[in-house]
């Protein structure tokens, strides 16, 4: 007897997350039907067999050339601010009229349907109004500004929320997941712009010898390694339980945006000038996740630090950048350059406390204190 192969829809299925996302279910043996109008992506994946594509905003898809679907991953949005602000449509479409799509074709199938939404739609929040040790819950009381040029990615998000959580009142069964800023390989280096800040800081220290902050840089924020996130996305698909209405999925692991940039200079060993401008007024100031209930109900939690991630991205196997992660490592043990001799590199293997490198790094009051000798 053969056996039954899951159908899965990606939409945003060539996107940065999706790309990704259809990689991992096709090495699972899944069919898979990805939709994408390809606005800010190309088609990707397109060698594998198991791997169908659809080239169509989700919000036109006609459902009767989709057969029956097991799994639905709602991922079709656009997220850099540079596109969203010249045309709404890029994120109401998708968020709004796209999220009542696919409610329609879960609801002809009986999919489950997982809805990729953001922090943002947490607004303003600070560690001023809730716990900072605990960071932010899902049941957080949003605060939020209105009628701004960013205010319709976050709107649109929270819409395609409150369609979700209707929809599970109706029944069906779906989630909202909160992700906090994924990153990692195949992002977006052409459509960066404000809100897209490690590849903005690579490009920027790569080739233009200088990267912009907005703000004084002092905003925090948690990234998620990439590999992290699709290992929950697979996680959650295959939960037995009643999902909840929304869940966070991010790294607990908050950094100030300026430690950010010390480090990535730091890692790329260049030299690079520091540029501060003036900050968009709804731009978070403090976004740090709360992912008890992921680890609770799906016994899920990132695996990959910070700094680990960020040396994968720049000085891994899939790069062609060196990594001066060990020059690092070697500053947090003592053997930090005095301005005359080599560094000493490869006496750590690991990076032992986060919070070592974050100490150092306060400590760096320019960066020229910094001497790559060698490196």
């Amino acid at each position: 007897m053969t056996e039954y192969k899951k159908n899965i829809l990606v939409s945003g299925g060539d996107g940065f997350i999706g790309s990704h996302l259809v990689e991992a279910l096709s090495n699972l043996d899944y069919e898979i039907f990805v939709i994408d109008n390809n606005i800010t992506s190309i088609p990707r994946n397109t060698n594998l067999n198991n791997v169908k594509h659809i080239k169509s905003s989700i919000e036109f898809l006609d459902l009767n050339e989709i057969p029956e679907i097991d799994i639905i991953f709602h991922l079709a949005s656009i997220a850099s601010p540079l596109v969203y602000k010249n045309d709404f449509n890029n994120v109401y479409g998708p968020n709004v009229l796209g999220t009542m799509k696919l409610i329609e074709l879960s609801e002809r199938d009986h999919a489950r349907l997982i809805y990729s939404s953001t922090s943002e739609v947490y607004g303003m929040l600070s560690n001023e109004y809730i716990n900072e040790n605990q960071g932010i819950k899902e049941d957080s009381i949003a605060r939020i500004h209105l009628l701004t040029e960013r205010s319709i990615y976050a709107s649109s998000k929270r819409m395609g929320e409150e369609l979700i959580y209707h929809f599970k009142q109706r029944g069906g069964d779906a989630v909202n997941i909160r992700f906090f800023n994924v990153y990692g390989h195949g992002m977006d280096v052409v459509n960066t712009g404000y809100g897209r800040v490690i590849p903005n800081f690579i490009n920027g220290i790569l080739n233009e010898g200088k990267i912009t902050i907005f703000g004084n840089g002092n905003q925090i924020r948690s990234f998620l390694w990439i590999d992290d996130a699709i290992e929950a996305l697979i996680t959650v698909m295959n939960y037995q339980g009643v999902l909840p209405d929304a869940v966070n999925l991010g790294n607990n692991e908050p950094i100030s945006i300026n430690d950010l940039a010390k480090i990535l200079i730091i890692l790329l060993n260049k030299k690079c000038s520091i540029i501060y401008e003036k900050i968009d007024r709804d731009d978070p100031l403090w976004r740090k996740p709360n992912i008890d209930l992921a680890e609770k109900l799906f016994n899920w939690k990132p695996k990959v630090s910070l700094i680990k991630g960020l040396q994968e991205l720049i000085g891994g196997s899939k790069t062609k950048y060196p990594t001066n992660l060990f020059y690092l490592i070697d500053l947090l043990c003592n053997e930090r350059c005095s301005k005359c001799s080599h560094w000493k590199y490869g006496k750590c293997k690991e990076v032992h406390d986060m919070k070592l490198i974050y100490n150092f790094i306060n400590e760096i009051e320019t960066l020229e204190e910094v001497c790559f000798v060698g490196g």
